[in-house]
């Protein structure tokens, strides 16, 4: 009779285990453990224009293509190689305005150890749904002198930290960026920022289709496996909305896209349409009191509908599904009470 008991207990955890969400995985047991460098600590420790000879020597060596162009794009300080490029580099770490910047980016990042904790979960996750995509052997830090904010390569990634220092800073209130960007420029967003450059880079490709059904799943799919990277992440977060965007968007679902049907726009290939509703922008145009993108909003939920809808549907699958209709097909927003 015991083992019997014991037989059902188990049985019903069984079925209770795979009943669950299927984002919700054990990562523990994968191994993964990239390099962390912070290019910004080693440029300012420099006391004079020859110290930064050894330290550009350096970077050359743990950086290899990514401090070239982190020099050479960001910086505009032309080639590493260059026989001037310690003056060069001196200029940058001595100029008042990078000082300031450097002086906030380490009260704001002095202790990095919560980020890359969450980088190595996040790419454990990737690891475990896609595992023959690759992951990134290295993280670079930086002041990129508000140039960029998350790079990729086919192996490793860079991260301007000056772009998420938050919009109450006192030198990003002065740079010349719109509001609604400003906004965001907060380091709760850079672990989203990290999955949607890698992801784009290495794993999904910048293929959008020509449809704006097609755009739709494009984006859909690529919240969805930057949901299923970050699990744990509040859902406002993985689309970059706030949470009162968030909760605008969910509650608008059935009224904009029963909007998209009445205007035959599932099909369309107007350019501007498309603009309108999957590029960034402080709002989306013709649907008041909206955030941007409200077209990646109404993708990654048709796709998670999808997903919900079909347990046995893994990412890879998803990744590799490319019939629209039958992605399409399962989307049927109901109207809120």
């Amino acid at each position: 009779m015991k083992d019997a008991i014991r037989a059902i207990i188990l049985m019903t955890f069984v079925l209770a285990s795979c009943s669950g969400d299927k984002l919700d995985v054990d990562v523990s047991s994968i191994n993964y453990q990239p390099d962390f460098y912070r290019f910004d600590q080693r440029l300012f420790e420099a006391k004079s224009p020859n110290d930064l000879v050894e330290i550009n020597k350096g970077l050359i060596k743990d950086g290899g293509e990514l401090y070239e162009f982190y020099v050479y794009d960001a910086l505009r300080s032309g080639s590493v190689y260059a026989d001037s490029i310690n003056q060069y580099l001196w200029y940058f770490v001595k100029d008042s305005m990078m000082q300031m910047l450097y002086t906030d980016i380490q009260n704001e990042f002095s202790d990095i150890e919560d980020l890359e904790d969450v980088f190595v979960d996040m790419f454990k996750h990737q690891k475990h749904h896609l595992p023959d995509e690759n992951l990134p052997a290295a993280f670079y830090m930086y002041n990129s002198a508000f140039s960029y904010g998350v790079i990729s390569t086919d192996s490793v990634m860079g991260i301007g930290l000056d772009m998420y220092l938050g919009p109450e800073n006192r030198i990003v209130k002065e740079v010349r960026f719109p509001l609604y960007m400003k906004d965001k420029m907060h380091r709760d967003y850079l672990p989203v920022d990290v999955a949607h450059s890698w992801l784009i880079t290495n794993v999904i490709g910048e293929d959008r289709g020509e449809t704006f059904l097609s755009s739709m799943i494009y984006f859909g799919k690529l919240r969805y496996v930057m949901e299923a990277m970050l699990p744990d992440l509040p859902k406002h977060r993985i689309i970059r909305y706030t949470q009162e965007e968030f909760d605008f968007a969910m509650a608008s679902e059935y009224q904009i896209w029963q909007y998209i049907i009445d205007m035959n726009w599932i099909y369309s290939i107007d350019m501007k349409v498309k603009l309108r509703y999957f590029e960034e922008a402080p709002e989306t145009v013709g649907i008041e009191g909206s955030p941007g993108r409200i077209g990646q909003f109404m993708g990654w939920q048709m796709v998670r509908t999808y997903m919900e809808e079909n347990e046995d549907v893994t990412v890879l699958d998803l990744l590799n599904n490319t019939t629209e209709t039958e992605i399409l097909k399962a989307y049927k927003p109901q109207e809120n009470e």
